[in-house]
């Protein structure tokens, strides 16, 4: 594989209770060209996931599968971005009507607002924020996330003992979000639903600006996905019930695309459109020999998290 001087490999893994799955890619142009990529199952019981408890049960199992789907790649492997699974982050949109300045003040206050909600010490919280309404006047909006700081950790220094630094950590959806962002439109009221192997997600947003957010731990063969997925429009429309969505956005990590538009469609007058990973990210020929297909869509939160090492 020949690569142009001064394109950098960029590396992206993603962890999920059952699979490990790991990309390279490059910037090419306006997308993104895959390089390569691997899945691989996890022993059985490898991972029990827990907000405040140690995930990762089988050490050894663990370090064994990473270890051979780094090695089948093309390119060393040392930094990375990298997908945790979203069932183990506490993400919401909350607003506060001041905020102070000081980063660390901030982190203060979003810890003393989540203090009754949270199933460990507060000073045991990793804490991510980002503000979603800079300029709004009447207070401000954050995009927060929160963990259990040795949750977090533990996936880290796994990693390091393979000599791989995770410099970007975010949970799975909001990775497989940024990779397909830049194919949700701008303009008007448009929700995006991303669906994980045993989770979903829908955010809605407003001319760019995030309204509402909520995940599920729901997978597509649980016969209450669709119930619950009705159920999180319905909390979108009545905490916003003046805005309408025009026009909903879905992708699939798990498949089952055909059922999941048609189940989509049934909520409403919203229309419906699957965004296809094959107008981001295009494989490297040598990915396709002898006939070869990719699930593109299978690895999205991965090449997300490898596109994080950029932003």
């Amino acid at each position: 594989m020949v690569m142009r001087r001064f394109q950098r490999v960029l590396t992206g893994m993603e962890i999920t209770a059952k699979v490990f799955k790991a990309v390279q890619v490059i910037k090419e142009g306006k997308g993104w060209k895959l390089l390569g990529y691997v899945s691989l199952p996890f022993p059985e019981d490898t991972l029990r996931l827990s907000y405040k408890t140690a995930n990762i049960n089988d050490p050894e199992g663990f370090l064994k599968t990473v270890r051979e789907g780094v090695e089948t790649l093309a390119f060393k492997v040392s930094r990375v971005g990298l997908s945790i699974p979203s069932e183990v982050v506490k993400v919401s949109v909350q607003k506060f009507l001041e905020l102070p300045t000081r980063k660390q003040d901030i982190e203060r206050m979003i810890a003393w607002w989540a203090k009754k909600s949270l199933p460990f010490l507060v000073d045991e919280a990793k804490i991510a924020y980002c503000s979603i309404n800079p300029s709004q006047r009447g207070g401000k909006e954050l995009l927060v996330a929160i963990g259990f700081y040795d949750v977090l950790r533990e996936y880290e220094l796994n990693l390091k003992e393979l000599k791989i630094a995770a410099e970007v950590v975010r949970p799975a959806s909001i990775n497989q979000l940024d990779f397909y962002c830049e194919r949700i439109p701008t303009k008007g009221v448009v929700a995006f639903l991303g669906l994980l192997e045993n989770y979903f997600t829908l955010f809605v947003f407003e001319e760019s600006k995030l309204l509402f957010y909520h995940g599920v731990r729901r997978g597509f063969s649980d016969i209450h996905f669709f119930q619950d997925v009705e159920m999180t429009l319905h909390l979108y429309h009545t905490e916003n019930p003046k805005k309408p969505i025009d026009v909903l956005y879905f992708a699939t990590q798990a498949g089952f695309r055909r059922e999941l538009e048609e189940g989509l469609k049934s909520f409403g007058d919203m229309r419906v459109f699957f965004i296809d990973p094959e107008e981001i990210i295009t494989p490297h020929p040598s990915l396709l020999k002898g006939g070869k297909q990719v699930d593109l869509g299978k690895y999205a939160a991965a090449a997300g998290a490898a596109q994080s090492l950029l932003d």
